[in-house]
């Protein structure tokens, strides 16, 4: 017997992988893991205010770099790179095909 090749497979895993995606923001953002994680920065910041308080109390030479950490990790690799390429591509392509078709649009009727 031959082996039938069911052609919508791909299709349904692929949404199916993108509905556990979606299931699994609406679980962070709904139990507040996000809030989480601003707060602990929150945290962090009112420490760093309370031990500057506490070094001008004291008298010591303060220096704002000793106390504000602005701490930007860079995540750019080669895969976001190609993710941001591929998006202008597609965001080009998808605009010259809108501004394409309101051309014909307005030849159409007018």
């Amino acid at each position: 017997m031959e082996k039938k090749k069911n052609k919508g497979t791909w299709i349904l895993k692929g949404l199916g992988i993108l509905f556990v995606l979606y299931l699994s923001l609406t679980i962070a953002i709904s139990t507040g893991y996000y809030e989480a994680k601003l707060s602990e920065k929150t945290t962090i910041t009112d420490e760093a205010m309370k031990q500057f308080e506490q070094d001008i109390r004291e008298g010591k030479d303060v220096d704002i770099k000793d106390y504000v950490t602005d701490i930007q990790k860079d995540y750019s690799n080669q895969t976001t790179k190609a993710g941001v390429w591929f998006s202008q591509v597609v965001e080009n392509f998808m605009s010259k095909g809108i501004d394409g078709m309101i051309n014909i649009f307005k030849a159409l009727f007018t």
